[in-house]
């Protein structure tokens, strides 16, 4: 059986904010669901010795969909290697890199990355790669706003406590 060819995306963007702010907000997926517009929910499902497994949900093309993902936190070199444990066709299998390099008074956030499809078929990893084109520029503009906002995210997102009144003996 012949191997499937590994296809590779590579996308950066520069932020006029420090490496330590920017590696926090892609470390942190608690926060992604108000980072990004497309994530709905992430769920911690445990670790796995050193790496964390997560079930992230999405919008994607108006459908919401789920997968879950393994991902490696190494804060010293700010990096994030993920990969993909469940996914839908036409891939074969998907994993990448979120790195954060300094860079003058700011960074560039790095986002590789790396997949199969299956049948090795050229038209299916186009549409592989314009889907991720179109997603990842709109995760990395949101990081790029949020790092470069001075109060940080927390101070982004208005919060109100839910009230429920309810009826009924307190004794019970």
């Amino acid at each position: 059986m012949t191997e499937l060819r590994i296809w590779t995306a590579r996308h950066t963007i520069r932020v006029a904010a420090p490496p330590k702010r920017v590696f926090q907000l892609v470390a942190n997926i608690d926060r992604w669901p108000e980072l990004f517009d497309s994530t709905v929910a992430v769920e911690h499902l445990g670790f796995e010795g050193a790496n964390e497994r997560v079930r992230f949900w999405e919008k994607v093309d108006g459908e919401l969909v789920n997968w879950t993902s393994v991902r490696e936190h190494d804060p010293k070199r700010m990096r994030v290697r993920f990969r993909k444990v469940d996914f839908r066709p036409p891939l074969a299998s998907m994993g990448g890199l979120w790195l954060v390099v300094p860079k003058g008074q700011g960074s560039v956030i790095g986002l590789d990355h790396y997949y199969r499809v299956l049948g090795d078929d050229a038209r299916a990893a186009a549409m592989v790669e314009q889907e991720l084109e179109a997603s990842i520029t709109d995760k990395l503009e949101s990081l790029r706003r949020a790092a470069e906002f001075d109060g940080g995210i927390t101070n982004l997102i208005d919060s109100y406590p839910d009230v429920v009144n309810a009826e009924g003996d307190t004794a019970a």
